[in-house]
């Protein structure tokens, strides 16, 4: 028993942070009574506050002292008269951290961000570390901590808390500018980490510590919002695949390219056919692989028909006159869906019969075998939407989902008309997704 009462007299004459609680931003020293002569041991890396009865009353910095109030004259504020002699001092001794302490956030969800590409609520969780300093340990344990010993963790949840509500609002802002593939890439997590810090250090500053920095920032997906971007992504692609399409198939001489090409199928299935054994057939005026050059093509006269043999096709064939030459001879489906092709009527295409003189011209329209052939195709492209259109449709009913279509929304759905090719410029697919909302009575933001 002696030993033991020797043992904590000697223990009660030295007060320091117990090494268990190197690392806490707050440590208070559990024994409010202190004998006069302790020998007090400050780190380099902290200050010792000194309170009684709620009030401050003064600070220690880094170094070994005497608590006697001839070295240390505010502790004479805090001696006991009564019983002790005057050798006791009651107070409540807090030892606060100068150094940068880390807080580490774990991954937490941020919540639901909209992705600018396409238009989809996704998931984002997110987690980072990052360092506080204390500039003003008394302010820190006043107005924010408290004056217990949990006051260093009810100040970690504070920080915890902010800092995290600072991270959902740099990444919303970082959403508003980019897609949310590219921000949860961590390509830019430099930059967020820098905003996070600017938003912390102008909350905190005021309560005597400063961010010192913000690290180990990093973004993440949900499973189901990563699967419905890479989703949308292979959807994209396939759009852009066809915008491509559309361009070539828009191009010069494309509509006369396949249909040569389809001549050329033709003289190879008839040529199977003859290895075959099948009978003959006569295919009057393909002239085929004429006209791959841009040649002129000229008609062969035909030959009368032999008497009793019989002729399987006996249709009438033409050649389109233009200003750079005859070319043909087409059949009247074929004359048709290159008018239907090129976008033109048939008044504007003037055509000969193949055995008529050269010098003979007269329009499409006017030939029986062509209008019927330009009547039963026409009526069904003209209703028929082009992948173009469709895929453009969709892309505005996803923006225009929330009934609203915002700047950004109306910026990609002209950039999207213009590639496919349904309008000129920019300005022409704004006045058409005005119209469309319009008629939709969605609503455009100024």
């Amino acid at each position: 028993m002696v030993f033991g009462w020797m043992t904590n007299e000697t223990k009660s004459m030295y007060v320091a942070r117990p090494a268990d609680y190197a690392n806490d931003l707050i440590y208070l020293h559990p024994d409010k009574s202190i004998p006069r002569g302790t020998k007090l041991t400050v780190r380099s890396d902290e200050c010792a506050l000194f309170f009684r009865e709620g009030r401050y009353i003064g600070r220690i910095n880094a170094g070994t002292v005497l608590l006697d109030t001839a070295n240390i004259p505010f502790l004479g504020h805090l001696l006991v008269d009564r019983l002790t002699d005057a050798n006791h001092f009651i107070c409540e001794i807090f030892f606060v951290s100068l150094k940068e302490t880390i807080f580490t956030i774990r991954s937490s969800a941020l919540g639901q961000y909209k992705d600018k590409n396409s238009a989809n609520v996704v998931s984002i969780n997110g987690r980072l570390s990052y360092t506080v300093k204390v500039s003003d340990p008394a302010k820190l344990v006043i107005e924010l901590g408290g004056q217990s010993d949990t006051s260093g963790a009810a100040i970690q949840v504070i920080f915890d808390g902010r800092m995290l509500n600072q991270f959902r609002k740099a990444v919303g802002l970082r959403t508003q500018k980019v897609a949310v593939l590219d921000v949860v890439s961590n390509v830019e997590s430099e930059a967020i980490s820098e905003e996070i810090k600017s938003l912390g250090h102008t909350e905190f500053s005021p309560l005597g510590i400063g961010i010192g920095r913000v690290f180990d920032v990093a973004l993440t997906l949900d499973d189901e919002s990563l699967g419905l971007l890479r989703e949308f992504g292979k959807q994209e692609a396939g759009l852009a695949i066809q915008a491509k399409g559309m361009k070539l198939a828009a191009g010069e001489g494309f509509a006369e390219f396949n249909l040569i090409q389809g001549q050329r199928a033709a003289l190879e299935g008839m040529g199977k056919g003859f290895g075959a054994g099948n009978g003959p057939m006569i295919m009057t005026g393909m002239n085929l692989g004429a006209n791959l050059t841009g040649g002129t093509m000229r008609p062969s006269p035909r030959a009368p028909a032999a008497r009793g043999s019989t002729v399987l096709s006996s249709q009438q064939m033409f050649v389109i006159k233009s200003d750079s030459g005859d070319t043909g001879p087409f059949s009247p489906r074929q004359i048709a869906l290159l008018a239907i092709s090129k976008g033109i009527s048939l008044s504007e295409m003037l055509i000969r019969g193949n055995e008529d003189p050269d010098d003979v011209a007269f329009a499409a329209d006017l030939e029986p075998q062509i209008a019927a052939e330009y009547k039963r195709r026409a009526p069904a492209a003209k209703q028929e939407k082009s992948p173009g259109m469709q895929a453009f449709d969709q892309a505005f009913s996803a923006a225009a989902s929330d009934g609203l279509l915002t700047a950004s929304e109306m910026e990609m759905l002209a950039n999207l008309a213009v590639t496919f090719g349904l309008d000129s410029d920019q300005a022409s697919g704004r006045v058409r997704i005005l119209s469309m909302a319009r008629s939709k009575n969605i609503a455009v933001e100024n």
